[in-house]
């Protein structure tokens, strides 16, 4: 028999009878092929492409079909509204056949194996050596960036491999293992003592020949927020090991000045970051009050030991230069120190060079008078390095205390075993012996050990995942490591998958609750949010500096990125339904998101908080500034582009860019005043009406917000300078022209709104919450397997999205369901 025959005889099974077959194709005809016939082609889809059953060519438009019709936006009101029980019938023809393919034609594909993106590399190298980080000397500073498709850089095909690629991670790997594996004497241990004198500040100046500021006899201070401190005589750490750093430093005058002249809220304690090479620890410094800030820390030799300001404030005035902010000390002084003020300026006017004539208040002149916020220090001292053996203890945990390179099969298997996230063979094994072996008449066993430990961590074994070598156990235990903690999975995960622990639901659930409770999903809970929501992408194209001072000044978009992720930090702990994402009246905000919103009942302090917005206008993604932001230009917004937003990345629409050989004649747009009118224009052209109308309803509602994610109710047109010569003295610019915004469409299903308020509602209809769970779920798989999910997956999706709804869409229990997927299980 033929396979459509099959196909056929297998849909009329499915559907239950003649009635169902024979009238969804009248009906498909009745209302579909006025518009969609091989003549017309609305839209560029023809209805006879689909052909009886949906095959490799036609299976998207068959599911875009099942989408349009069951979300009610095909076939449009102008053309006969169909009946319940015709839409539910042709909704049921669409899904039997669709089913029917899945069943007969749909064969997975297994995962091409990917590369270790490079915070997974610095992770799993981490977890293989058993060390708390990759060390302080910056180790994967080298390596080559990893580009991200859609935001994600898990994708298997973007993540490229080259020559290039290995010679980068050698040199890593050797940078890692050379302060892991240490040989030779013991470094002898010093103390350093260092008085406030001996504190400078690092120039930030061009000019080499300038001397670095130091600090006084009674402290250092950290006048400038932009610059490090370091201790002189000691710029880099000498030798690798344990250090005990004590430093004594205090929050000088949080309270002097306005919190509306320097930008940093009375609400935020001052602090203090100490660097260690790239590890940073930042402390909360008491007020006034001498305070030691205590430090024992494994670091490498060679890295940079700084102290810094960490402050969004201090950049409120000019040109955002912290020099300007000197001003505020004769400020200061005018209002609550008179005669202390007319003292500083008299000695100004007598000292004054004629050549540089500069006005009292020129922030020059007060320099020595400042009183800002910000950490001093008194002095410091930093021993070491220290260790409690030699070998390191960490050193004789991974290779033992004597290691021998006759015992290498027995030393590197473990490590071998880990790094490969499987078992490995004695033959497998035995060339990273023989290379231990043969650096061994050159080197000390130490260092022979060493090069069979880099070559494991530069093998394809180590640096690719997914590969066939690994039974389906392992496979799985470390696709779901490499999922919730982008590290290798630990002996206890890969024992739980080989036992058939973890081979249902309710296990699976349990394992993610558990390395939840146990924040070993942290990687998770930053990287797929930041993926998803694109939040990477937020100053692709940012807010004019000049018009959006506050966002370049306070570093908003800082704080835009930290909502997003609050939010759905928020979401994983509490295990909302996924549905709340957009139907939330609330987020989590601070004083800097609380400016930009346009609300004053939040405390004035850097603190993310929940917040319940009363206006119907923001909460969840919707009314997040990280989205509208990312969506917009420099000066203006677009409707098209948030729409885009929208449907892609919420909704799982992916409308079709126009084609390469259709020519769009520009519309005449010169009588248009709204982006509305401007769009409205552009769809005069029939070339992109038809998709122009589905797209620009996602996005219209968005319009009352800027760039920045502030409310607006105008458009300002600022108009040009009045018709007078350039030299007139009288050349005045008109007042900006301000024009109303219309926020208001109407979708394709009929459905409409008036602004933002109204456009929440419509999302929230059945058909687009489904949209919306099921994107959710398309995004974890895209992010877990690296690849985007197929066509033909629909059906294993259907199914996630119902167990989802058996548990009201839960956050944990459908990231869940995803993992216990034959989508995740057998890819």
């Amino acid at each position: 028999m033929h396979k459509s025959s099959i196909l056929l005889l297998v849909g009329f099974l499915i559907s239950g009878g003649m009635n169902i077959i024979s009238a969804s194709p009248a009906l498909l005809k009745e209302h579909c092929s006025k518009c969609h016939n091989d003549q017309k082609a609305k839209g560029k889809f023809k209805l006879s492409a689909l052909g009886e059953t949906p095959d490799a060519e036609s299976l998207q438009g068959w599911l875009d079909a099942l989408d349009l019709v069951t979300a009610k936006e095909m076939p449009p009101l102008d053309e006969g509204e169909l009946s319940s029980k015709e839409r539910s019938s042709l909704i049921n023809y669409f899904k039997d056949r669709l089913e029917v393919y899945e069943t007969l034609a749909h064969k997975p594909q297994r995962l091409l194996p990917r590369r270790l993106n490079n915070r997974e590399f610095a992770n799993s190298v981490r977890d293989v050596l058993m060390i708390e980080d990759v060390g302080t000397h910056h180790p994967t500073a080298n390596l080559i960036g990893d580009a991200l498709h859609d935001g994600f850089d898990t994708h298997g095909e973007t993540l490229g491999f080259s020559k290039f690629h290995l010679e980068q991670y050698i040199e890593a790997v050797r940078k890692i293992v050379d302060v892991t594996i240490l040989s030779g004497d013991k470094p002898e241990a010093k103390r350093y003592d260092f008085s406030s004198r001996e504190i400078l500040e690092a120039s930030t100046s061009q000019n080499t020949k300038r001397a670095e500021r130091r600090g006084t006899r009674q402290w250092f201070d950290f006048r400038d927020p932009r610059s490090f401190a370091y201790f002189e005589g000691l710029k880099t750490m000498p030798a690798t090991g344990h250090y005990k750093i004590s430093i004594r430093c205090t929050g000088k005058d949080r309270f002097v000045y306005e919190s509306s002249k320097t930008g940093v809220y009375h609400g935020d304690p001052i602090r203090m970051s100490v660097h260690l090479g790239d590890r940073e620890k930042v402390f909360d410094l008491p007020d006034e009050d001498q305070f030691v800030i205590e430090l024992e820390e494994w670091v490498a030799a060679g890295s940079r030991l700084r102290l810094h300001h960490p402050t969004d404030g201090l950049r409120e005035r000019s040109n955002g230069n912290f020099k300007f902010q000197y001003a505020i000390g004769g400020e200061y002084l005018k209002k609550h120190d008179p005669v202390e003020y007319r003292k500083v300026v008299a000695g100004i006017s007598k000292g004054m060079n004629a050549r540089i004539r500069r006005k009292p208040e020129s922030w020059h002149h007060w320099v020595n008078h400042w009183q800002g916020p910000r950490p001093v220090v008194y002095g410091a001292t930093v021993e070491g390095p220290f260790f409690k053996s030699w070998p390191p203890e960490r050193q004789v945990a991974l290779i033992g205390k004597d290691p021998k390179v006759s015992d290498a099969a027995a030393i590197l298997r473990p490590i071998a075993e880990r790094a490969f996230r499987r078992e490995v063979s004695d033959g497998e094994l035995q060339r990273f012996v023989d290379l231990a072996n043969a650096k061994a008449d050159a080197l000390s066993d130490v260092e022979a050990l060493k090069e069979g430990i880099v070559s494991i961590l530069v093998s394809p074994a180590f640096l690719l995942l997914n590969t066939d070598e690994v039974s389906e156990p392992d496979r799985f235990a470390s696709k779901l490591s490499y999922f919730l903690g982008s590290t290798i999975p630990d002996r206890d995960l890969r024992a739980k998958a080989a036992n058939g622990a973890l081979g249902n639901f309710n296990s699976v659930r349990a394992e993610i609750q558990a390395a939840l409770d146990r924040e070993e999903a942290n990687p998770f809970l930053k990287a797929f949010p930041t993926a998803w929501l694109e939040l990477n992408d937020i100053n692709f194209m940012a807010p004019d500096p000049d018009q959006y001072r506050f966002y370049h000044r306070k570093r908003v978009s800082e704080d835009m990125v930290n909502e997003a992720l609050h939010f759905f930090r928020h979401a994983v702990n509490e295990n909302i339904p996924v549905t709340e994402f957009l139907s939330a009246d609330y987020s989590f905000i601070n004083a800097d998101l609380a400016r930009v919103y346009g609300v004053e009942d939040v405390a004035p302090d850097s603190r993310f908080r929940k917040y319940t917005f009363k206006d119907g206008r923001r909460g969840g993604i919707l009314g997040m500034s990280a989205f509208l932001t990312a969506t917009a230009d420099s000066l203006s917004t677009s409707p098209i582009h948030r729409a885009i937003y929208v449907m892609e990345n919420l909704l799982g629409i992916h409308p079709s860019p126009p084609p390469p050989d259709v020519v769009i004649t520009e519309p005449d747009v010169r009588q248009a005043k709204t982006i509305k009118e401007i769009l409205n224009a552009h769809q005069s052209d029939p070339n992109c009406a038809a998709c122009h109308k589905s797209i620009d309803p996602f996005g219209y509602a968005f319009e009352n917000f800027d760039p920045t994610g502030a409310w607006r109710s105008v458009y300002v047109a600022p108009e040009p300078m009045d018709a007078v010569p350039a030299k007139a003295k009288n050349r005045r610019k008109a007042d900006p022209v301000t024009i109303p915004i219309d926020a208001s469409a109407k979708f394709r299903n009929g459905a409409e709104y008036q602004d933002i308020v109204g456009y929440r509602k419509q999302l929230m209809t059945d058909a687009n919450r489904d949209r919306f769970v099921r994107c959710f779920i398309s995004k974890l798989l895209t992010y877990a397997n690296g690849a985007e999910p197929e066509e033909g997956d629909f059906a294993e999706i259907e199914k996630i999205l119902k167990r989802s709804a058996k548990r009201d869409y839960r956050v944990v229990d459908t990231i869940a369901a995803v993992v216990d997927s034959p989508l995740f299980r057998e890819r």
